[in-house]
């Protein structure tokens, strides 16, 4: 009994496509939603220790919702990008912090 993978499922192009959109939608939706709401909570928690005001809690979470917007396209186009290098037999190059960078290659 062999515990190697067959590499007939990476020779599989029937569902590729498919399939490396929901790992990375999956990717992009745990990273975003992770860090967004640790993010929040921080600012919510920073509001009311020091009595900031509802000013403070509006205008950062704004911020973090404009950072969690671009954490998940990025994460996204890097996971696409990294999935279809690894089915092509590619290995993972250094990551790059621009969207299109990712979606180019």
């Amino acid at each position: 009994m062999s515990t190697e993978a067959s590499d007939s499922a990476i020779q599989d192009n029937g569902e590729n496509t498919f399939v490396i959109f929901i790992i990375s939608l999956c990717a992009a939706i745990v990273m975003a939603g992770g860090f967004g709401i640790v993010f929040e909570a921080f600012i919510i928690a920073t509001a009311n220790l020091f009595d900031l005001g509802s000013n403070f809690v509006w205008v950062l979470s704004g911020a973090n919702v404009l950072m969690i917007l671009w954490l998940t396209v990025w994460t996204f186009a890097r996971s696409w990008h990294v999935e279809r290098r690894l089915r092509s037999g590619l290995e993972v190059d250094e990551p790059s912090a621009s969207i299109l960078g990712n979606l180019r290659s």
